[in-house]
C-alpha cells in the first residue's frame, strides 16, 4: 500500500468515532455496496439516529427477520408514497418531546425520485428538521430491475429491455440532488463509496445543518446484481463513476453549489461503463449520446458553482 493510500485510510478511519451496530452478517447481495453504507453512516453520525425507510433493498435488514434483528438501531417502517411525511411526523414528535436525536429517512431512487418525490419536496420546502439520504442504484432493483426517473440513458432494465423492439432506455435521466438543491435548503451533496473521507465529511454536515432544518444526501450505490458487475468492482465502478464525471460530487448550502472534488482530466465516459452489463450493448452513436448528457451535466453544475464567487445570499439565509 502506498503512502498515500495509507494517509486516506487513515483519515477515514478517524471519522469512525461510534460502535457498528449492525451484526456481523447481513442479507445483502454480495458486492452489495448497501452494507458498507449502512455500517458507515452510524460509525460517523452516531447510534443515537432514528432511521426511516420503506420497501427497498434496504428494508430487509432494517426491518429484521421474524422476530430477530440485525442492529441495534431504531427503525420505523413506512410506505414508499410516504417516506418523508413520515420522517416529518418522527422529527416533530421528538423536538416537542424533547428528545435530542436524528431522523435519517433513507430510500431508494425508486421512492425519492419518482413514488414519494412528492413529499420530500414538499417537506425540503417546509425545511423539516430531518436527513433524508438516497442511495441511488439506478432502477427498481429490489422487485426486478426496472427503470426509474435515475436510471442513465441506454441502459437495459426488465422494463427498458435490449432486444428487437427496445435498446434499453430512450430518455435522459433527471438530477435528483440538484433539484433538491434547488430548494435552497440548508444542506444538499452528492457522495459515493469510493470516496469515504468526502462522504464522511458529508454526513456530519448533513447533522450540523438539520439543526437549521432539512439535509438531503444523493449517495451513487451500484447495484452488483442489477447492472451486472464482478461483486469484487464495487468501488472500482463508483471511483470511475467520479473520474468520468459521470457522477461529480459537489454539496449546496442554501442552494450554492460548491464541487468538492474536480477531476482535471476526466475520462471518457467508456471506460465507466465498460465494466458494467447493463450498457454492453451500447454502440458508439449511443455512448457519445451518454457522454454528451455527463459533459453537459457537468458543465451546467461548474457554471452553478463559479456564482457562489458572484452572487450573495439574501442577508437573513447566510450563518
Amino acid at each position: 500500500m502506498t503512502e498515500k493510500k495509507k494517509d486516506n485510510l487513515t483519515k477515514v478511519m478517524d471519522y469512525l468515532k461510534h460502535e457498528d451496530p449492525f451484526s456481523k452478517g447481513v442479507a445483502f447481495c454480495p458486492g452489495c455496496g448497501l452494507e458498507l453504507l449502512l455500517r458507515f453512516i452510524p460509525q460517523v453520525m452516531g447510534n443515537d439516529i432514528v432511521i426511516t425507510g420503506t420497501p427497498s433493498c434496504s428494508a430487509p435488514v432494517l426491518l429484521g427477520q421474524n422476530n430477530q434483528s440485525w442492529h441495534t438501531l431504531s427503525y420505523f417502517g413506512t410506505l414508499m408514497t410516504g417516506a418523508a411525511a413520515n420522517a416529518t411526523g418522527l422529527a416533530r414528535y421528538y423536538r416537542k418531546a424533547g428528545i435530542k436525536n436524528t431522523v435519517v429517512c433513507f430510500n431508494g431512487d425508486g421512492t425519492a425520485a419518482d413514488i414519494g418525490f412528492g413529499n420530500l419536496s414538499g417537506a425540503a420546502e417546509r425545511n423539516e428538521p430531518f436527513i433524508y439520504i438516497c442511495y441511488d442504484n439506478e432502477g427498481y432493483m429490489n422487485t426486478g430491475i426496472q427503470k426509474s426517473g435515475t436510471t442513465p440513458f441506454g441502459a437495459t432494465t426488465t422494463t427498458t429491455p435490449f432486444g428487437s423492439a427496445s435498446k434499453g432506455k430512450n430518455l435522459r435521466r433527471m438530477n435528483l440532488a440538484l433539484k433538491m438543491a434547488m430548494h435552497k435548503i440548508p444542506y444538499a451533496a452528492t457522495a459515493t463509496l469510493s470516496d469515504l473521507d468526502d462522504l464522511a465529511k458529508k454526513l456530519l454536515k448533513a447533522k450540523e445543518a438539520k439543526k437549521r432544518g432539512f439535509a438531503f444526501l444523493h449517495v451513487f450505490a451500484p447495484c452488483t446484481t442489477g447492472w451486472g458487475f464482478a461483486p469484487e468492482n464495487t468501488i472500482e465502478v463508483c471511483r470511475r463513476a467520479v473520474k468520468t464525471n459521470y457522477f461529480p460530487l459537489w454539496e449546496a448550502e442554501n442552494g450554492k453549489i460548491r464541487m468538492t472534488k474536480t477531476v482535471k482530466k476526466p475520462k471518457p465516459v467508456s471506460t465507466y461503463t465498460e465494466l458494467i452489463k447493463k450498457f454492453a450493448h451500447l454502440s458508439q452513436e449511443d455512448l457519445q449520446i451518454l457522454q454528451d448528457d455527463v459533459d453537459y451535466e457537468y458543465c451546467m453544475l461548474g457554471g452553478l458553482s463559479l456564482l457562489e464567487g458572484e452572487c450573495r445570499l439574501p442577508a437573513s439565509l447566510e450563518d
